[in-house]
């Protein structure tokens, strides 16, 4: 047990030790000395995403952004420039994915971006390899602390018939100098594959054949099986509340719900018995969504009131 503590310890110092010529931060200042002096802050460390999506406020060069979704789910976010950002991520145990980001001021308050997200599966055969694509452009107005972003763009994957457009929006609102309610939603429409799907082998006339005709009374009826397509409509929503440190702000917390659904196409499913089963394509998750984020770079950490 002691040899497991002391092999982690060493990873990670090693892991300190290579990242830190790449950010511009001092490891010793991520709080203030004096817990009595509190001031009023003047950024938002934790502008540059709301929850998957992100803004478009650009992360600052030399800045790293962590964020862990649900403890199965860690992004790291890089500001390569004041304008382009790189983000990358795994999610556990089977999904690797990488982000870049375009994003310009165009305006006091208003940002326009570009980017692209890549996502993989990792440690599987290749016939069940994921590979999906998005590449996305979009709209963000406000500053620091309240905003909002409209996006829309291409998405492809190995698991759809075809590409589709998908549009998503997010946003971030101050309640308190330490509370923020944020969210996003994803919408995505098209079609999707149902395999296996049960139907009777109908003869020359229409008629539904038997296993076993010189039976007729207790002979199943022959069934075959095939994949159809079906239309959908796919929605991801997610909403929290953003709790920053009153210690160090570059930290938060986030608690609150997501939701996925998935709905638009019915069909049916013959059995041998003769019964019909009627289906849909229908479903939906809701489940706890908890967030920890931290800013990792040259800043100088608030104690907030």
């Amino acid at each position: 047990m002691r040899v497991g503590f002391l092999l982690l310890g060493l990873l990670f110092s090693n892991l300190l030790s290579a990242i830190t010529p790449l950010v511009d931060f001092d490891l010793g200042d991520t709080t203030r000395k004096d817990s009595s002096v509190f001031v009023v802050p003047t950024d938002n460390h934790h502008c540059y995403r709301y929850i998957f999506m992100q803004s478009g406020i650009g992360l600052p060069k030399k800045n790293l952004y962590y964020h862990n979704f649900n403890f199965f789910m860690n992004d790291f976010q890089y500001g390569i420039t004041d304008n382009f950002t790189l983000a990358g991520g795994l999610i556990i145990p089977f999904y690797a994915y990488i982000s870049p980001k375009y994003s310009l001021e165009v305006a006091k308050n208003q940002h326009l971006l570009l980017g692209d997200i890549g996502i993989t599966s990792m440690f599987l055969s290749s016939t069940k390899k994921l590979k999906a694509n998005l590449m996305y452009a979009g709209y963000s107005y406000g500053d620091e602390f309240n905003h909002f972003s409209l996006c829309m763009g291409y998405f492809d994957a190995n698991f759809a018939p075809a590409g589709t457009l998908m549009y998503n929006f997010g946003g971030s609102l101050k309640l308190t100098p330490t509370v923020y309610l944020i969210g996003e939603c994803w919408i995505n429409g098209g079609q999707q594959k149902m395999e296996n799907v049960s139907t009777w082998v109908l003869d020359a006339q229409g008629q539904k054949t038997l296993e076993n005709p010189s039976d007729p009374l207790n002979s199943l009826y022959k069934v075959s099986h095939k994949t159809i397509t079906l239309n959908r409509t796919t929605i991801f929503a997610n909403v929290q509340l953003r709790l920053i440190s009153n210690k160090n702000d570059t930290k938060s917390w986030s608690f609150g719900v997501a939701y996925y659904s998935n709905w638009g196409g019915n069909y049916q499913e013959q059995q041998a018995s003769g019964d019909v089963r009627n289906l849909s394509n229908f479903f939906a998750l809701p489940l706890p969504s908890i967030s920890f984020t931290q800013k990792i770079g040259k800043v100088e950490p608030h104690l907030r009131f």
